[in-house]
């Protein structure tokens, strides 16, 4: 080791010694911001690869540890030993301290460091075995010249002899003493490929870093590889602090008759203060202002609720101004992959990377532009899944923008979206795995449009008209005709497969229980005044249950749309509660809530949710006890009621016992009053007629000669104090006023039990508030109410009901405002109309 340092310090000293200070500096300063730019981001790449190291190391061992915490431990340990060197000592210390403070024993933290210095010392090997093997033309050395022929052979001696050492110590070393090395874990093949692939990675990332920097007169990738591996192993081996002076004779003596010595070492200082010192300077501030957060505790506990309120703001604004920069850099991509490149930075990347890959990194950031484009609606709707997709799509962004053309405007960009997503990631909280499924045809449509645009745009830029077939295969440097001909294909096939993909897949919003137990219907409809309460046995919705199983919530999901049925089951004191608890469960599957047939009684709290309520219609309340056939305003009914008796109408009560029993009796009159409507079964705010759900209730018959002509179940509600009636049906040849001598009937039979309210359901779009003051849902409610009128009779319905004199009670429905509340309107229609689908 000291005869090798000496031999170093004296080739460094005969390369120096006619050198002058002066020009150093002057190469220096020469070398620009683009080239140092793009050391840093190199430089980024490579310190984010070596925290693989830690995290490979930590699953080899079975160790779950924050990604924070492994990353802080990684960057600290290799920023310090980078450049103190005694690796095992400075970076090993770093992760005693911070893998310590989360747990972990010092045996485990010294098996990872075992484990990242041998990974590292596979990967030096590696990347030495693929630098010789890629070399293209000879290396000028001192005292001898490589020749391509004998780099090659001497490569794959490296790699046979790595091959043999690997798979000969996992076989050839007893099971005893491999047991008892306990610092060594022994990684599976799969594990111990991929630690090299990250290891020639950093590697690869680092040698860029330095190869920006330093002057390309005829200096191949592929020796500046392997003269970085030589001069980091040495610096290492010789433990001389951050290989100072070993590394700089090692860069000098391999490539110094290609350029000038001045402008090589000028290269060199800049890449210390970038790979060395900038690093350093940031683990330090780092960890320094972690470690002393317990001093400071107080000061930052002040400053976090001064910045409160802003950082609330920061994160409810956070999706949409994220979907917005997705978007918009996914429009630079796009634009940048169909306008022309610069020429001048095309002719430094070909010294770099080969042509192909300049080809399909341009086409790639094409892609991952259309990819930007359709997900931002995820991060509008605060989905974790498009956070991860965006910064992995931003990432990549900043990657292939570098690799098509060194446009490190954009990779700057681009990665910083990466920080600020990172930073924004409480946001995004809700948990859905579909990150570009949002179903969301604006966003689509505005996507679509800017894939067309930029398609246009470089037409414009490359002359279509001059477009032949023979383009599309035509790969040249400069070639950005054809390249921009290759990527608005591309993208516009991406565009024409997601908007299918949308189409044809319909998205199911999830939230709640199928299935309600009889013992919680049994204690919330016990104390609920309304009858409705019955629609829980219809089978076709979902429950939310309070905590102590005393109140429930019933809805019916409709795309992305969950439809509540009438107020909560059970107690007033759980509404509150119970209805915010749905509102978060349908905030975090990514729904939209709309409540149905509201009360008066629920209206506050749908104000809270910031739901828009308009009146949907009313109800008509009849109260039994006072109710009477008596005086002139009841004599049309009253002598309906008449004539159905003297056609020999009767009226049975079917207890729910004796239901199975009359269904077959009941079944045709069900099926011939559907086919006389020309409807279906609607069911949600209706029953259907089906035996597991009318089993629940009693039936009303009304029979003639003992034959059953029409028929209404019952619903009451569980404190007795509200009967109303649900499927009414009636034969087409029942006698007139069939239907006024069931009601009537009823009526009497409610007064009798004792209940104080008869329901007769609800009137839709009626009771509305009109004129040209009126709120825009209402005169909206009164066109569809005047024009709808032709079809459904809306009027005829509450002129019926009329004739009971009942008084009539509002319901509401409230949906999301804005553009959203149209979609959920449209929801509850499919689903009041009979829609099966949900």
């Amino acid at each position: 080791m000291l005869a090798t340092l000496v031999l170093l310090i004296v080739l460094s000293q005969h390369a120096i010694q006619n050198v002058r200070v002066d020009e150093v500096k002057a190469a220096f300063r020469d070398l620009g911001t683009l080239r140092t730019l793009m050391a840093v981001l190199f430089t980024a790449a490579s310190y984010v690869l070596l925290t693989f190291y830690d995290r490979l190391a930590l699953q080899m061992l079975g160790v779950r540890v924050p990604v924070g915490v492994t990353m802080r431990a990684a960057f600290t340990s290799y920023a310090v030993s980078h450049t103190l060197g005694f690796g095992a000592i400075t970076g090993g210390s770093a992760r005693l301290r911070i893998y310590g403070k989360a747990g972990l024993p010092t045996r485990t933290i010294a098996r990872i460091v075992a484990i990242a210095g041998v990974a590292f010392w596979i990967g030096v090997t590696f990347a030495t075995t693929l630098a010789l093997l890629a070399i293209p033309r000879p290396i000028h050395l001192p005292t001898f010249d490589l020749e391509p022929g004998v780099a090659h052979a001497a490569g794959l001696a490296v790699l046979a002899l790595l091959a043999a050492l690997i798979f000969g110590v996992r076989r050839a070393l007893p099971e005893k003493l491999r047991a008892r090395i306990e610092l060594i874990a022994w990684p599976s093949m799969a594990t111990m490929a991929l630690l090299a692939l990250v290891s020639v990675a950093d590697l690869t990332f680092a040698s860029l870093a330095l190869y920006v920097l330093l002057p390309h007169a005829g200096l191949s990738f592929a020796g500046l590889v392997l003269a970085y591996a030589l001069a980091i192993a040495l610096g290492l081996v010789l433990h001389v602090p951050g290989g100072l002076g070993v590394f700089e004779a090692v860069i000098v003596a391999t490539i110094g008759s290609r350029a000038s010595t001045a402008s090589i070492l000028g290269a060199l200082v800049a890449y210390r203060a970038v790979y060395y010192l900038l690093p350093l300077c940031i683990a330090l501030s780092l960890n320094a202002a972690i470690e002393s957060e317990r001093s400071v505790s107080w000061a930052s506990a002040l400053l976090m609720r001064a910045t409160a309120p802003a950082r609330r703001l920061a994160l409810a604004l956070s999706p949409m101004f994220f979907a917005g920069m997705s978007f918009a850099g996914g429009i630079v991509l796009l634009l940048s992959g169909a306008v022309p490149a610069e020429h001048d930075r095309l002719h430094h990347l070909v010294h770099l990377v080969p042509l192909p890959f300049i080809e399909t990194s341009h086409l790639a950031a094409s892609l991952v532009g259309t990819g930007l484009l359709l997900v931002a609606p995820a991060l509008a709707q605060r989905l974790a899944s498009g956070l991860r997709a965006a910064r992995l799509l931003f990432l990549l962004g900043a990657m292939f923008s570098l690799a098509k053309g060194l446009d490190f405007e954009e990779a700057m960009v681009m990665l910083a979206m990466v920080a600020l997503l990172q930073l924004a990631a409480p946001a995004f909280y809700r948990g859905r795995k579909a990150a570009f499924s949002t179903h969301n045809l604006p966003w689509l449509l505005a996507a679509g449009a800017a894939v067309i645009a930029a398609t246009a745009i470089g037409a414009m830029f490359h002359d279509a008209d001059r477009f032949r077939s023979d383009l599309w295969w035509h790969f040249a440097l400069y070639g950005d005709g054809p390249r921009a001909l290759r990527a608005s294909f591309a993208t516009s096939v991406l565009i024409f497969a997601f908007a299918m993909r949308e189409w044809m897949s319909r998205p199911r919003a999830i939230g709640g229980q199928t299935h309600l137990p009889q013992a919680v219907i049994d204690r919330a409809t016990s104390v609920c005044p309304r009858s409705d309460a019955a629609l829980a046995h219809t089978g076709d919705k979902r429950f939310l249950v309070s905590t102590d199983g005393e109140c429930f919530i019933m809805f019916r999901p409709r795309g992305r749309t969950w439809v509540v049925m009438g107020d909560p089951v059970g107690t007033r004191d759980h509404w509150h509660q119970l209805v915010w608890d749905l509102r978060r469960l349908a905030d975090a599957s990514n729904a939209l809530l709309c409540f149905y047939q509201a009360s008066a009684e629920l209206l506050p709290v749908l104000v809270e949710l910031g739901l828009s309520v308009m009146k949907y219609g009313e109800e008509a309340i009849v109260d039994p006890r006072s109710f009477s056939l008596v005086g002139p305003r009841m004599k049309s009914l009253r002598n309906s009621c008449a004539r159905a008796r003297r056609d020999g109408l009767t009226l049975r009560i079917i207890s729910p016992d004796e239901v199975q029993d009359w269904m077959d009796r009941l079944r045709p009159i069900s099926e011939i009053w559907l086919d006389e409507h020309k409807t279906q079964e609607k069911g949600f705010s209706l029953g259907r007629f089906d035996l597991s759900y009318l089993r629940h209730f009693a039936i009303a018959v009304v029979l003639r000669d003992e034959q059953p002509v029409a028929f209404a179940n019952i619903w009451r509600s569980g404190d007795g104090g509200e009967m109303s009636v649900d499927l009414m049906r009636q034969l087409p040849d029942a006698p007139p006023g069939t239907m006024d001598f069931l009601l009537t009937s009823l009526i009497e039979h409610a007064r009798s039990s004792g209940a104080a309210r008869f329901n007769l359901g609800l009137a839709p779009l009626s009771g509305l508030p009109g004129g040209r003051l009126a709120p825009f849902w209402a005169r909206l409610a009164r066109v569809v109410h005047d024009v709808g009128g032709r079809v459904y009779n809306f009027a005829g319905l509450r002129f019926y009901k009329q004739k009971y004199a009942p008084a009539w009670e509002s319901r509401y429905l409230a949906c999301p405002q804005g553009p959203q509340g149209f979609f959920a309107v449209g929801a509850v229609i499919a689903l009041v109309s009979g829609g099966n689908r949900g």
